[in-house]
C-alpha cells in the first residue's frame, strides 16, 4: 500500500512538472516571437526541456535567446524584453505555481517543498536538487504508514494536525 501511494504521488509530481514546463515553454515561444527573436518555437521547446533541471535549467535555456536578441537588435529594447520575459516567467512559475501545485498534488506542504529543495541540494548537490521533491514525497508516505515516523507526516504534510474543534481550543 505504501509503495503504491508513493508511486502515485511521484507520478502526479512528474505530470505536474511536465505541465508546468510546457506552461513555461509556450509563453517563452510566444514572447520571443513577439519580440522578434528568430526560431522562437525552437527556444520555447528548449526552455520546456531544460526546465526539467531545477532552478538553473531556465537560465541555461535563456542564454542563447538573450545572446541572439543582442545580436539582432540595434538597440537595447529586444535584449531587455527577452531578459524580462525569462525573469518574469521563471519567478512566477518557480515561486508561485510550483509550491502551490506540488503541495496540492503530492500532499507535501509548499513550505516543505522549498525547504526540501534547499536541504537535499546542500546534502547531495545537483543530484539532490533533482531528487528533492520525489524524496520528500517518499518521506511523507513513510511517515503516513510507519507509526514511529509519523512526525514526518505532521512535519511535511499539508493536512492540518488538529481537527477544527481542537484547533480553536489550542489557540484559545
Amino acid at each position: 500500500q505504501a509503495m503504491e501511494d508513493a508511486a502515485a504521488r511521484v507520478s502526479r509530481y512528474l505530470s505536474v512538472q511536465f505541465l508546468l514546463n510546457v506552461g513555461f515553454g509556450i509563453p517563452i515561444a510566444i514572447g520571443l516571437h513577439l519580440i522578434g527573436v528568430p526560431s522562437a518555437v525552437l527556444w520555447g521547446i528548449l526552455a520546456t526541456a531544460l526546465r526539467f533541471i531545477p532552478y538553473i535549467g531556465a537560465w541555461i535555456a535563456a542564454a542563447t535567446p538573450i545572446a541572439l536578441s543582442l545580436v539582432i537588435s540595434t538597440g537595447w529594447v529586444a535584449p531587455i524584453l527577452t531578459v524580462g520575459l525569462f525573469v518574469a516567467l521563471e519567478i512566477f512559475i518557480s515561486n508561485v505555481m510550483e509550491p502551490w501545485l506540488y503541495g496540492k498534488n503530492t500532499g507535501v506542504s509548499p513550505v516543505a517543498v522549498l525547504v526540501a529543495a534547499v536541504f537535499w541540494t546542500w546534502l547531495w548537490g545537483a543530484v539532490g536538487l533533482l531528487l528533492a521533491t520525489p524524496l520528500t514525497v517518499c518521506l511523507l508516505v513513510i511517515g503516513k504508514y510507519v507509526p514511529q515516523l509519523s512526525f514526518l507526516d505532521t512535519l511535511l504534510g499539508d493536512e492540518p494536525v488538529f481537527e477544527p474543534k481542537k484547533r480553536v481550543y489550542q489557540r484559545l
